[in-house]
């Protein structure tokens, strides 16, 4: 038999071959772990955008304000070695957008760019950044609230009243100031309902309006909501009359309707049925006869008094109450009579005035028959709350036989009180 040459041998070593093959595959694996062939591409996002202002504009409190909330973030491209490039996140990038140019509010075009941070690998490479360029609004920072207004058509049938509520009805607008004072009113904007029997709910987005009613973009503000739930109210409404209410009126003296206008005489509330059976009129602020003379007077300011579980609905709710005394009369009477009521149990009063000159309000005939001795300035004591001593408390004036006539203005009287 011919004899096997050395590498045949070793061919058919199979122990010597699988030693070889292990050599082999290890050199393969080290060469792909290692070599060029195993590089790879990874894109990482939401790595951060900033945006670091000048000096000079930072101290002018100027600030940057992101179109929204996804422009304010970029993307980054790295390539290098798959193994490496396996643990690597955005917090390893800083991006950057340059703002060394910006010295006054605008809108700006800024480029960026990406880094690596100093504490990473440098083995990889950045070889892209998303966007390339930002669009960014820099300006001082306004906030304001707005009370949110319905931009939809609701109503209710005859006999029902409707009104709009919220479940949160003002909307907190913060973003660049220019932009902020362009809002002139923010509101909820739904289907149309109308004619409505009985309340519905409804969801509503919420739109910005200029003053011109146009509708505003959102870009670069920050609202506290963007929907809004609420409620068309329906509830049942009725009319009343309007009526005018007094303190210190003499008690016989008539306020008749040639004396006392009161404009709206009628006006409509809404509530609950059982509340507004118990209605029949709504009353004015109390209109203080010692405040009156003989003459004219125009009032607007009075505010209506609404029953519980009631609504005033009428649009405008400013009542002018005119009022003419012009035709009565006026006299100065000394008042020299003088008592003290309500005292507590265990204290002594002394009244130490002895004189006032008081001015009465009245027609001629009642005035003429006013006289001294018929009126009684009246201390309240039980306002003195326990004090002691020598004190001004206001008198009050009690008109023997006539209920018509009334003092104007306020008076004290010196009063010692003791135990």
């Amino acid at each position: 038999m011919k004899k096997k040459s050395f590498s045949q041998k070793i061919l058919f070593n199979n122990q010597i071959m699988l030693i070889f093959s292990v050599v082999i595959s290890l050199a393969i694996w080290v060469y792909m772990s290692t070599g060029t062939s195993n590089d790879t591409v990874v894109t990482v996002n939401d790595v951060p955008i900033q945006v670091a202002l000048p000096d000079e504009a930072a101290n002018a409190g100027l600030q940057t304000f992101f179109e929204n909330s996804q422009t304010a973030y970029a993307s980054v491209t790295v390539s290098g070695n798959r193994k490496l490039l396996g643990s690597i996140s955005k917090d390893d990038f800083i991006v950057t957008a340059n703002a060394s140019n910006v010295d006054h509010a605008d809108t700006y075009n800024l480029p960026v760019s990406a880094d690596k941070k100093s504490t990473i690998n440098n083995t990889f490479q950045i070889t892209n950044c998303t966007p390339s360029k930002i669009t960014v609004e820099i300006d001082t920072e306004s906030k304001k609230d707005f009370k949110l207004l319905p931009k939809f058509k609701y109503s209710a049938k005859n006999d029902y009243y409707a009104s709009v509520t919220y479940n949160n009805d003002t909307v907190t607008i913060t973003g660049p100031s220019e932009e902020v004072r362009a809002v002139s009113k923010v509101c909820a904007v739904t289907d149309d309902m109308e004619n409505l029997e009985s309340s519905k709910d409804f969801h509503a987005s919420i739109v910005l309006y200029d003053e011109n009613d146009n509708e505003l973009s959102k870009n670069y503000l920050t609202l506290s909501a963007t929907s809004v739930d609420g409620t068309v109210n329906v509830s049942p409404k009725k009319t009343v009359d309007v009526k005018a209410t007094f303190a210190n009126k003499p008690q016989d003296f008539d306020v008749t309707d040639d004396i006392v206008t009161i404009d709206p005489k009628r006006v409509s509330i809404a509530g609950k049925q059982e509340d507004l059976d118990k209605v029949f009129s709504v009353s004015l602020d109390e209109i203080d006869f010692s405040t009156l003379r003989n003459d004219k007077y125009n009032n607007d300011t009075l505010k209506p008094i609404i029953p519980d579980g009631c609504k005033l609905i009428d649009t405008n709710s400013v009542f002018k109450v005119s009022m003419d005394l012009s035709k009565l009369q006026r006299k100065q009477i000394t008042v020299n009579k003088f008592a003290v009521k309500n005292l507590s149990k265990g204290y002594k009063s002394e009244i130490t005035t002895k004189n006032l000159s008081v001015e009465f309000i009245g027609n001629a005939d009642d005035l003429k028959s006013l006289k001294t001795e018929k009126i009684t300035g009246i201390v309240d004591a039980s306002e003195i709350n326990g004090n002691t001593g020598s004190q001004e408390l206001p008198v009050k004036f009690e008109l023997e036989g006539n209920t018509t006539c009334w003092a104007y203005g306020s008076y004290l009287l010196n009063v010692t009180i003791s135990k």
